[in-house]
């Protein structure tokens, strides 16, 4: 069962990575509509093209940590670096998920923006799955 959520984690990583490549093209498929905007319908911020790539490296590099713990990929980090990497990740989402209490997360208050109703739907649930499932192969590695 590890074997599924690692490997469920990876695909997620990779498509959201992909995603965050195709951004920093300029091909902004479903761009605006991720990113949060103030009351006044102005973006919170608006990330120039090498944020895009770099978050994109990020993950692709998250993708390829958790591909080395299915030992498809031979890596051979020590067990205490797959439980770092686990928390880490499980940490950074679930705080993504619960929010910063005004734009984003599942305690956000501005709520009548096209962001926040993805957000609601789909950002926040998709980051907290991803912190269930790095929680899961983190109890699995030892």
């Amino acid at each position: 069962m590890n074997l599924f959520y690692t490997l469920t984690l990876v695909i997620i990583f990779l498509i959201l990575a992909i995603l965050h490549f195709l951004w920093s093209l300029n091909i902004h498929w479903g761009f605006e509509s991720s990113l949060p905007r103030k009351k006044d319908g102005s973006f919170l911020f608006y990330p120039k093209r090498i944020e895009s790539f770099l978050v994109g490296l990020a993950l692709t590099l998250l993708s390829c940590f958790y591909f080395s713990h299915t030992g498809f990929l031979s890596l051979n980090f020590d067990s205490k670096v797959y439980i770092f990497g686990s928390w880490f990740t499980m940490i950074i989402f679930g705080i993504r998920a619960i929010g910063d209490f005004n734009y984003i997360g599942f305690t956000k208050r501005i709520k009548n923006m096209e962001f926040a109703y993805w957000d609601t739907v789909l950002f926040s649930p998709l980051c907290l799955l991803i912190s269930l499932l790095a929680y899961l192969v983190q109890i699995g590695i030892r």
